[in-house]
């Protein structure tokens, strides 16, 4: 049986969150926000970069060497989720890190990930 696109969107934006209060469900869907703010390599080189200071796009597409127009749309989905901050200096936007706490986070995802990985090899070097 095939199931329309509409309703697995239903399914997939509903999912099992209807039994918690509105509250509740705010919360997390502010926490998925900001993973989902988090969730491409280029975005967390962007937070790298930003940990030691502020920058503008420019700065930071030539650095990365990215196009500028994709280095902004980076930034816009970082500051929209509330991680980052711009400032006006003339006709530059500068970027800074609003929540330093993310990258915290990253380390951890990535400590976390590369222990669980190498449980898994040496387990698998058993079998």
């Amino acid at each position: 049986m095939l199931v329309s696109r509409p309703k697995l969107d239903e399914v997939a934006k509903n999912g099992n969150i209807e039994n918690m209060d509105d509250h509740q469900k705010r919360r997390y869907e502010l926490t998925a926000e900001i993973f989902k703010a988090l969730g491409h390599p280029m975005r967390l080189a962007i937070l790298e970069k930003l940990k030691d200071r502020s920058w503008c796009v420019c700065e930071l597409a030539d650095d990365l060497k990215l196009n500028k127009s994709v280095t902004s749309k980076h930034l816009s989905q970082l500051r929209n989720a509330g991680i980052l901050e711009t400032e006006k200096h003339g006709t530059q936007v500068v970027y800074t890190l609003a929540t330093p706490c993310v990258l915290e986070m990253s380390d951890c995802s990535l400590r976390a990930t590369i222990e669980q990985r190498n449980k898994r090899m040496s387990f698998e070097g058993f079998q």
